[in-house]
């Protein structure tokens, strides 16, 4: 009886392991990050990402965007409160031409979307050109006061949220985004 006692403990002991050791297989580890300048193309270049430093995919649920005071989910949202001005002189801008050279800019959604392990997602990317110098100057200066607050999971539906670089907290489940 003390022998098979002693089994089911070394087997549930193994299990244990092995579970412990597919979640820290599958652990993602999602930062945000921001820049100004593009080392692969030589050019000034705002730039907002989550990357994902950890050993599996994150799969983002929420993100929220806080500046001096103010929560969104919609990084548009955060555009308008920190360079409102200057967003409204781009957009009313009679060039259709908005391309990169020009300072045109380049979005990707945040929503229920895969970031590999060891990847980066650029959710937002402000090329400096002719038709934007005053929006570009004035989200420089801005984007040091914006924290992003991400809730993602992991393939084994285990769920974080993230808001300093490095700290992660598990939560039951992201809150759902409208």
């Amino acid at each position: 009886m003390f022998i098979s006692a002693a089994s089911f403990y070394a087997t549930y002991l193994q299990a244990k392991s092995a579970e412990q050791q597919v979640k820290a297989m599958t652990l993602p580890l999602l930062q945000y990050g921001t820049g100004n300048f593009e080392l692969g193309t030589n050019k000034s270049v705002i730039s907002f990402n989550l990357t994902n430093g950890g050993v599996g995919p994150a799969i983002v649920k929420t993100v929220i965007y806080k500046y001096k005071g103010k929560s969104t989910l919609n990084f548009f949202d955060y555009l308008k409160d920190c360079c409102s001005n200057e967003l409204k002189e781009f957009n009313s801008n009679p060039s259709k031409d908005l391309n990169i050279t020009k300072g045109g800019y380049v979005t990707s959604p945040t929503y229920n979307v895969v970031v590999p392990a060891q990847d980066k997602l650029e959710f937002y990317k402000l090329y400096r050109g002719e038709l934007n110098d005053s929006l570009w100057s004035k989200l420089n200066t801005e984007r040091k006061y914006l924290t992003v607050q991400v809730c993602y999971c992991s393939l084994l539906d285990e769920c974080y949220i993230t808001e300093k670089k490095g700290v992660v907290e598990p939560v039951e489940a992201c809150p759902i985004a409208d």
